[in-house]
């Protein structure tokens, strides 16, 4: 791409309207997010063939998880997908950002993957959920991925799959697995140990960004959307100076004052009850 072309790009980037939706994004690390984003996609020539505005709302996506984009760090890239032989970028959250989040919940003592290499030897309690590698690594070559996970609370819990076993389950799983710019393409290792730690994903506490990243896997696990998508989100690039996030809306149904009346009547009974209840002990991690 021409030197014009990466012009273009700053000049969106650094525009006034851009920088104001950033920093009521993000606040104070709107400075550092921008350096980023311009070092990123100065270096990938299939990012700048993407629109800018759809390149910085995934990245936006990344830094309201407070998830470096740097790719070297491992942990949230924006991939392009062609779509209908259009590049469309795609926030993709690598294992090393699944874990990142997982331990900020502050329930979680240790959450660990990697892979079983060839010499080694997998035993597998199917009763208590957990695994023991025995024997001695003789090679590089990994014949398997394993994601192991205990809870402060002692909880524990392991799953193991053999490489064909991960790569069969992305083919069946995954639409972007044999795209080129796939992870399962350009770095099938650690996207083989995202895929186990996806596994354990059930006995995993879900704060908020722990859902919002779950929530990303599962759109990456299907069809990518079509530009034409009405419930796609956008930015809107304001005028200069009037930058403002567009708010989302429900319209509320009417409702009658005997409704109304009811639904008061309601929700006094069921205050009443819930006091009456307080004292109800509830189970949590």
């Amino acid at each position: 791409m021409s030197d014009n072309a990466l012009k273009v790009i700053k000049n969106t980037l650094y525009s006034n309207a851009m920088q104001d939706i950033i920093s009521q994004r993000i606040g104070e690390k709107a400075g550092t997010f921008t350096t980023s984003l311009m070092d990123l996609m100065g270096a990938n020539s299939r990012l700048q063939e993407c629109d800018t505005n759809l390149v910085i709302l995934e990245a936006l996506k990344a830094a309201a998880l407070d998830l470096p984009i740097n790719p070297n760090l491992g942990m949230a890239f924006i991939v392009p997908y062609k779509n209908k032989g259009v590049l469309i970028p795609k926030l993709q959250i690598g294992y090393k950002g699944i874990i990142q989040l997982a331990l900020r919940t502050g329930y979680i003592n240790i959450l660990h993957t990697d892979a079983v290499y060839e010499g080694e030897t997998v035993e597998q309690d199917r009763i208590m959920g957990l695994i023991e590698i025995t024997g001695t690594q003789v090679s590089e070559k990994a014949i398997g991925y394993f994601a192991y996970l205990r809870l402060n609370n002692g909880f524990e819990s392991a799953v193991y799959w053999t490489k064909e076993k991960v790569h069969a389950h992305a083919q069946k799983f995954s639409k972007s697995y044999s795209f080129e710019d796939s992870g399962w393409q350009t770095n099938p290792d650690a996207m083989c140990k995202k895929t186990m730690l996806l596994q354990l994903k059930t006995f995993m506490p879900l704060s908020i960004d722990m859902q919002q990243a779950l929530a990303s896997e599962e759109t990456e696990n299907r069809e990518q959307p079509d530009l034409s998508d009405a419930n796609s989100e956008v930015i809107n690039i304001p005028a200069p100076g009037k930058a403002k996030i567009p708010e989302k809306t429900t319209e509320q149904p009417e409702i009658s004052e005997k409704e109304a009346a009811e639904i008061n009547k309601q929700e006094i009974a069921e205050a009443r009850q819930s006091k009456e209840n307080s004292d109800v002990p509830f189970m949590q991690y």
